[in-house]
């Protein structure tokens, strides 16, 4: 792959009708260093290419590399937000599981612990029986 670095951020920063001086300020860098990284002659460090990406709005590889914004996505982060994407099914089991929202909600008196932890009362009571048989 080539580095196309210096054509993508003339390109990028012309798209969100930036100026050099406007980009550099945002970089907190001098205007002459964003001249000289559109001219090719320097290259910034990571980290502003990280920055330039981010006041830019697109991803790191986009500005290295080229290519659409849209496209720079792999296949594995489009699965994910696939999976990650709420469908008719999960509404559907949200609906038939709202019963369980109470075991969420704050316990306001002893009532509502009996109620959610009863099964701890019994196995604390079971190994105080087990321990009291034994003595």
């Amino acid at each position: 792959m080539k580095i196309i670095f210096a054509e993508q951020l003339v390109k990028c920063r012309k798209e969100k009708q930036l100026s050099q001086e406007e980009l550099a300020n945002q970089l907190f860098i001098s205007r002459q260093a964003i001249s000289k990284w559109e001219t090719g002659e320097a290259e910034p460090d990571l980290g502003k290419i990280e920055a330039a990406a981010k006041v830019l709005d697109v991803p790191v590889e986009v500005l290295l590399f080229g290519g659409d914004a849209s496209q720079s996505e792999s296949g594995f982060k489009k699965k994910i937000k696939g999976l990650l994407e709420e469908d008719e099914a999960d509404k559907d089991w949200h609906e038939n599981h709202r019963w369980r929202e109470w075991q969420y909600k704050p316990i306001n008196n002893g009532w509502e612990f009996l109620a959610r932890y009863y099964w701890v009362i019994f196995g604390f009571i079971g190994m105080l029986v087990w321990a009291l048989a034994r003595t």
